[in-house]
């Protein structure tokens, strides 16, 4: 198995973390385009956790590299990054392709 896709997977794994992920996914246009939603403040606002709590649980999808942040004054906005974006895509369109040859 590929050693950074189990990476991702295993910091997915986590439900919060996954929820934090995706929320960040649907609400955050680009790193040239920071939205008011992907600041640490409104992602726990928004999935209803304490902001130490998030703050927690990005620091672990920053360090494998599913997200990257950038500061527009004193705020820091959170994205997906494209190489993970694209990397997740790939695997998953794999398995999908793999699953759909069989007659089950």
């Amino acid at each position: 198995m590929d050693g950074k896709l189990a990476t991702y997977y295993k910091v997915l794994s986590n439900p919060v973390r996954l929820r934090i992920f995706m929320y960040i996914a649907e609400n955050s246009e680009s790193f040239s385009k920071p939205k008011q939603e992907s600041c640490v403040s409104e992602i726990s606002k928004a999935i209803g956790i304490p902001q130490p709590t998030a703050s927690n649980h990005l620091r672990a999808l920053k360090r494998v590299g599913l997200v990257k942040s950038t500061s527009v004054g004193t705020r820091c906005y959170q994205y997906v990054t494209k190489d993970a974006a694209e990397y997740l895509l790939r695997h998953t369109q794999h398995i999908f392709e793999q699953a759909s040859k069989s007659p089950y």
